[in-house]
Order: structure tokens, then sequence, then C-alpha cells
């Protein structure tokens, strides 16, 4: 049996997300990415975020029902460098998350560690999710050296068989409630972009 959000319980959801930021003394910020990858239900960060969030503003807006029924987020965004924009996210923290690239091939969809670039860049605290690629793993320890040791195919996302050096890593700080992918958007540094973010319940 299939069920309906009312239009009154659309415009609840709408007013959460938008008095959840105000509570905070927050906006809800902005983010973009530079690297590959199809967006997922299961994703916990963007696919190699880049440079700081922007900050913006979120209003009701009315697409189907008249008591407003989808979230629009307005910004302006400036681009620091020459890049081309594959992703972007929302996000309710302005913070910058960790991130690294693979200095090693997984090899294995049941392979439990993996082997960052940076590895004294990442937290000691444990556990965290960490978005690779498609996959969702969650970082459960480390060998104070060069390992990160995980569990694969965390919030029901699909362990993948193999995931080459170089793909980027990612922490996500579980503040990101919207995620899209388009095709390349190119920008030289100082370019600017309005962007508007509409989220529809229906």
């Amino acid at each position: 049996m299939a069920a309906t959000i009312t239009a009154t319980a659309r415009n609840q959801i709408v007013y959460a997300l938008i008095q959840e930021s105000v509570q905070a003394g927050t906006k809800p910020y902005l983010a973009v990415g530079i690297g590959p990858g199809t967006s997922s239900a299961t994703d916990v960060a963007l696919f190699e975020e880049s440079g700081s969030r922007t900050m913006g503003s979120a209003l009701y807006q009315t697409t189907t029902v008249t008591s407003g029924d989808t979230y629009s987020w307005v910004g302006t965004y400036t681009s620091p460098s020459t890049q081309t924009l594959t992703n972007l996210g929302l996000f309710q923290a302005q913070g910058t998350p960790v991130q690294g690239q693979l200095a090693q091939q997984v090899t294995s969809n049941s392979q439990s560690y993996i082997l960052p670039t940076n590895y004294n860049a990442w937290p000691t605290s444990y556990p965290y999710d960490v978005q690779v690629s498609s996959e969702v793993m969650t970082v459960v320890s480390g060998d104070y050296y060069q390992t990160l040791y995980v569990l694969r195919g965390q919030n029901n996302s699909t362990s993948l068989t193999t995931i080459p050096a170089s793909t980027w890593i990612t922490q996500s700080d579980t503040s990101m409630f919207v995620k899209t992918d388009f095709t390349g958007l190119s920008l030289n540094a100082g370019d600017q972009i309005v962007f508007t973010i509409n989220v529809q319940f229906q």
C-alpha cells in the first residue's frame, strides 16, 4: 500500500528544515565538488569537495500545493580558481571536511583497510564515515602510521570490487541534506554564479 505525504506535512518538513538553521543561528551552506560520480541517497559527502562553503538564504516556495511544498536555497558562489564543478550539496554546517586520496588501489570488495595519502590529517577519534567514490565506509581504527581500517558498504551503499589509486576520500560531517551531480560546469577564477536550488516534497 502506497502512502502520500499530505500538503500540510510537506509544509511542515520545509518549515522544520528552515527553522533548524534559524535556531542554530546559521544559514544553510552550499559546497561544490570537482570529482566524478553519480549522486545517491546513500552518499554522506561530495565527490572531492572544493573550496569554502558559501552561505545562502532559504525560503518557502510553492510548486504544487499552496501551503509551500518546496525548500528553496539561493546564493552566489565565487570560484576561487579555474575549475570544473561536477557536483554540489547543501549543508547545515560551514566546516571543511578532511580529505585525501587513496595511496593504493582497493582490490576487492572485502578489503578491510585503506591507505590515505595524508594519514596524519585524519581524526583518531573513531568511528566516522567517509565517501570513497560511490561507496561509504566507516573508519573504525588506524595503525598510527599509514592504514585506516574500515567497514565496507555502509549506509546501504555497495561495496566496490575495485577503487583506483588517487580516488578521493572525503569525511562525512553529518550535515549534508541535499546532493546532486551534473555535466561539468567550467569556471575561471573570480567567476560568479547564482545558484537556486529547489527541493520539492511530493
